[in-house]
């Protein structure tokens, strides 16, 4: 009894004691720094913890005396106050913790001037935005050019690690790239570069880069407008703007942005049918004109310190038109017979629309934390093709015959997700990881020819349950991170051969630090690809040379397991990290290029239908590097395509050997530093498929950006004294047919001039929590993106 009557006693005097440890350079929190409660005077440890990802930390149970919270963190100097904690106190609040930097230190990316402070961890790195680089920078777009790994181009397309297969979130909420346009820089806390996404995240995806924003609660109304516009030969444009209102614990936003790009094109065609010695031969020219906008809408409302509600609403609707007038001859051996005049139209529409709500909730432990996600989804889509074709003898103006066609085609979508996710720590150093995800997903599609329904329509629908989780371990230089993710879906369509599958994907990340600027991380992933709407639509459709394309509602999802070794050199201010890997796939989506007979004419065309054909494996190695003022990233790979055998047709094994690099070279002028100069270059190699290699044009050009208080001006010359631009080139080889198409486009005084504006008109006094990740079925055919 006396022991229980004590023990009530100790709990009861027990406090709390909870702070926040920062940079001195700039503020900015230090996250997952190390925190432990020292007894004095003996100077015995008590207890401990790590900092959140926001620099806070939670010291429970602790009992009347003095004490001293001594903080470290790799690379820092250590430092810490001291605290009394009195008999009654509730809570205990410590006054903020700066950490300085040392000379040395581990896993840093040391920056001076507009360099950006790195810290590599075990899944990610983090950049911390001081205040100097922020200055620098007029939004989003032009801090995201100053992180390692990331590329921005002159039409803000953005790469990480040189592929645009990754996902934007801005505070754990997934957002359009239009979304970093009304970003104020000043307002960034941290930058983090995830290479290697853990089970948390869906299967397909290769990279996250996530924005962390500052803990501040706004009063009254901040935003920004954007205007870039191409002027001569044909207008090309974009206009952004967006608009916050904020009111302490809930802020209201509007963002929009509408796109309209005008391009001359052409396209060439040199098919050969073998089996005949017969030749089509297409050349056309014509122009395209796309049309896209994009409106987000929504609120953050933090409904005390530990609970936060989010709600996110976006429409996107799309336009497209192609026009081409064309000329084919037919040739037998090398004697034309025939000439056809075709006048093209390929018109495509679209809207998407969806809505998020998001719930957020943390707990008085360090890292603990509760957040559950609704996602509803709708997209519809219609594509309006059609073509004349009138008939000649070769050199004659004699009609022979006329055969017209149209299509309508009528693509639908929607979905609904659940996503519930849990985070649970794990002494000082380890936390557990743990989430549930429902999806359930249907897919529609109709078809007319001529105004006429051509069948019935076809429904695809599918049931998805994900459960993950893993734990993540972090010491002074060894790190580790394992996570599984395992799915199950159930698929119901009437010509679904295999209704069902379960798939398992891993995730590991290992991380070993050498010393003061040497890293080295290895990561294992298994991706997972399933096919999109337009791969799956089952009708036929007929170009103007009467060639049949079919999609396959009954592919399979297709895999890929990476192995990789990253190194990463810092030195000075510069970033320097070559890596190696070895991607085995299997079941990748390739065509199949039959050679048959047309249904109008009796001649012969092709028809082609997606396949799960492709196993193989693929060996490169690359660079992601910051030097200087250069920020680029290049990859050099080989690979083998295994041979297929089919029931009908085989597709013998091919070796294949591509490279890419992306990159820019930027420099600031004059005494403030507030005008860059700058040049770019992006190649995407060579892309290769079962039966077809794509070869495609560099992008390159110089420009300048200068800042005049809140104002931006900035001007790029795309392609320099070029004028027509193969801009890329499709090689197709079957036994029965080959073929070669290119597409071009009029680059002449491609000239880009930009001006933005940011204005805040209020005081910052919360952190906003977004999490949405949204699918999109929505394209454009845009050919300079």
């Amino acid at each position: 009894m006396v022991g229980l009557l004590l023990a009530a006693s100790v709990t009861a005097g027990a406090q709390n004691i909870t702070g926040k440890v920062c940079l001195e350079s700039d503020r900015s929190p230090v996250s997952y720094a190390t925190v432990g409660l020292v007894q004095l005077p003996d100077s015995s440890m008590i207890t401990g913890v790590i900092t959140l990802t926001d620099g806070g930390y939670l010291l429970e149970k602790v009992k009347p005396g003095s004490y001293y919270v001594r903080v470290s963190f790799v690379g820092l100097k250590t430092s810490g106050k001291s605290v009394v904690v009195e008999p009654g106190d509730t809570n205990v609040s410590v006054d903020t913790i700066f950490l300085s930097e040392t000379t040395a230190s581990i896993g840093e990316i040391m920056v001076v001037g507009e360099r950006l402070k790195g810290k590599e961890m075990v899944d990610r790195t983090s950049y911390a935005i001081p205040e100097v680089v922020s200055k620098t920078a007029a939004n989003g777009y032009d801090l995201l050019k100053k992180i390692p790994q990331v590329n921005v181009d002159f039409q803000n397309n953005v790469t990480l690690n040189g592929s645009s297969n990754f996902i934007i979130q801005v505070d754990g909420r997934q957002r359009d790239k239009e979304y970093l346009a009304r970003i104020l820089p000043s307002d960034i806390e941290t930058i983090e570069i995830i290479s290697n996404p853990s089970g948390k995240y869906e299967g397909n995806i290769d990279g996250v880069i996530s924005i962390k924003l500052k803990k501040e609660a706004r009063y009254g109304v901040n935003g920004n407008v954007g205007l870039n516009i191409k002027p001569f030969n044909k207008v090309t444009s974009q206009v952004t703007g967006s608009l916050d209102y904020s009111m302490g614990n809930i802020t209201f936003y509007l963002t929009a942005l509408n796109i309209y790009q005008g391009l001359d094109i052409s396209q060439s065609n040199e098919g050969i049918f073998t089996a005949i010695d017969s030749t089509v031969s297409l050349s056309g020219n014509g122009g395209i004109e796309v049309t896209l906008s994009t409106i987000n809408t929504g609120f953050d409302y933090y409904i005390n310190d530990k609970n936060s509600l989010s709600l996110n609403v976006s429409y996107k609707p799309i336009n497209q038109d192609v026009d081409l007038l064309g000329e084919t001859f037919l040739y037998k051996g090398e004697n034309p017979l025939n000439t056809i005049s075709t006048l093209t139209h390929n018109g495509y529409g679209s809207d998407e629309s969806s809505a998020s709500l998001f719930y957020k909730k943390t707990f008085k432990n360090p890292v603990q934390e509760l957040t559950v996600e609704n996602t509803w989804y709708n997209f519809n889509s219609i594509e309006d093709n059609s073509f004349e074709n009138t008939r000649y003898p070769y050199n004659s103006g004699t009609v022979l015959d006329t055969y017209s066609r149209q299509e309508e085609n009528l693509n639908r979508r929607n979905y609904y997700s659940a996503r519930l996710n849990y985070v649970h720590p794990l002494g000082m150093f380890a936390k557990l990881e743990a989430g549930y995800q429902f999806y359930y997903q249907r897919m529609s599609y109709d078809f007319k020819v001529n105004n006429v329904e051509s069948d019935n329509l076809f429904e695809y629908a599918e049931f998805r349950n994900s459960a993950y989780g893993g734990i993540t371990y972090n010491l002074k230089k060894v790190g580790a991170q394992a996570m599984f993710r395992l799915e199950n879906s159930q698929i119901r369509a009437d010509s679904v051969t295999d209704p069902g599958y379960t798939c398992l994907l891993p995730s590991v990340n290992l991380q070993y630090k050498f010393s003061t600027s040497h890293n080295l991380k290895f990561t294992y992933n298994r991706r997972i690809n399933r096919p999109g709407i337009y791969d799956m639509n089952p009708y036929f459709r007929t170009d103007q040379n009467y060639n049949i394309t079919q999609g396959n509602p009954d592919l399979k999802p297709d895999y890929r397991d990476r192995l990789q070794l990253t190194y990463t050199w810092n030195f000075g201010s510069n970033y320097f990290s070559p890596y190696i890997y070895n991607e085995y796939f299997s079941n990748r989506v390739g065509n199949e290029y039959k050679v048959t007979e047309s249904p109008a004419n009796n001649t012969l065309i092709t028809f082609t239908k997606p396949y799960n054909l492709l196993n193989g494996y693929e060996l490169g190695g690359g660079i992601n590097a910051t030097l200087w003022y250069v920020n680029f990233n290049a990859r050099v790979y080989n690979g083998h395509i295994n041979e297929y055998t089919g029931p009908t047709f085989t597709i013998p094994g091919r070796d294949y050997f591509s490279w890419s690099m992306t990159g820019a070279a930027y420099h600031s002028i004059g005494k403030n530093k507030k005008t860059t100069v700058f040049a770019f270059l992006n190649y995407d190699g060579v892309n290769v498929n079962a039966r077809s290699r794509t070869y495609n044009h560099p992008f390159y050009g110089p420009g300048f950006q200068t800042q005049i208080k809140n104002h931006s001006l900035g001007l790029v010359w795309v392609l320099p004294l070029s004028t027509n631009v193969k801009l890329n080139r499709t090689e197709t080889e079957t036994p029965g047919y080959t073929s070669t198409n290119v597409i071009g486009f009029n680059a002449s005084n491609f000239f880009q001039f930009s001006y933005s504006y940011k204005f805040n008109k209020g005081r910052n006094v919360k952190k906003l929590d977004r999490k949405v990740e949204v699918e999109s079925d929505s394209k454009s055919g845009a050919l300079v993106k």
